[in-house]
């Protein structure tokens, strides 16, 4: 998988994919289900955030910009290429 900004992310999310990444030792991802996005910590299996209803796409992507993990928020994780290549899956 190659590199993404925020907004190659956000443009998946907004055609309603899952994405799933690692960032400093642990392991994240971004779903729906029963028409609403999650995101959660698969490393102890820990919803972090109810995001928004499914078709509030615009919504999804605030939250999800802004949504601080060790520090950063996930804007900046992806900005600044912090993530593992290695464990990002787009679904």
């Amino acid at each position: 998988m190659q590199n993404l900004s925020f907004a190659d992310l956000a443009d998946y999310l907004k055609h309603g994919r899952e994405i799933e990444f690692a960032y400093n030792g642990g392991q994240y991802s971004i779903t729906n289900h029963s028409r609403f996005w999650y995101l959660c910590d698969d490393t102890d299996h820990i919803l972090l955030d109810t995001l928004s209803r499914f078709e509030e796409k615009e919504r999804l992507i605030s939250r999800i910009a802004m949504f601080i993990i060790d520090g950063l928020t996930v804007q900046e994780i992806f900005d600044q290429k912090l993530y593992s290549v290695d464990g990002l899956a787009i679904l």
